[in-house]
């Protein structure tokens, strides 16, 4: 086979050629990609109604009987905390399309089962919060439920470890009423 100068410099014109259209197709497909992925978005809101956009969190009511301001705080923080994070309902100071009203309806602590013979060492508190999201702008309750959470503390913590176990109920009921809130109930 013969090869001459002006055959090697067509094949070599085809090679590079042939690399650059690859090049390109790749690099064309990749924007593509990075376009409708771009595209895509998540806005979460599950079965909230679209006139409800802004939300008043009132400061959550203390009705457990224990007297200790902190827990109400706790919460309302908790609150306010998930409800900016997750950014499905803008929070609002006045006049919102939503209000959420909470209030820490019981505070108890019991006994883990124990067999005859063994020292109780741990306990568990329970912690029950009514929400209530309350539809502004058709002027009425939207939702309301009751949201319970149990936690355990070592008893030989004293009433700081109980303390710390009521403020875990807390922050763990606010992500509850939070995800109850957007999914609708």
């Amino acid at each position: 086979m013969k090869c001459d100068v002006n055959t090697m410099k067509m094949n070599n014109f085809s090679y590079f050629r042939n690399s650059a259209l690859h090049l390109v197709s790749i690099i064309c497909i990749l924007i593509t990609c990075l376009f409708y992925f771009g595209c895509y978005s998540f806005t979460g809101g599950g079965n909230l109604p679209p006139h409800l956009k802004t939300v008043v969190i009132q400061i959550t009511a203390d009705n457990s009987g224990q007297g200790i301001p902190q827990f109400r705080d706790v919460l309302t923080q908790s609150l306010i905390e998930r409800f900016r994070n997750d950014n499905t309902l803008t929070l609002v100071e006045q006049k919102g399309d939503a209000k959420l009203l909470t209030t820490i309806t019981a505070i108890s602590e019991a006994t883990i089962n124990l067999r005859q013979g063994e020292v109780e060492s741990e306990r568990k508190v329970n912690v029950t919060v009514k929400a209530e999201l309350y539809d502004a702008v058709k002027k009425k309750n939207f939702i309301s439920k009751d949201i319970t959470n149990t936690q355990l503390f070592d008893v030989s913590g004293g009433i700081p470890a109980k303390n710390e176990a009521v403020n875990k109920a807390l922050r763990q009921i606010s992500e509850d009423v939070l995800l109850a809130v957007i999914s609708g109930w």
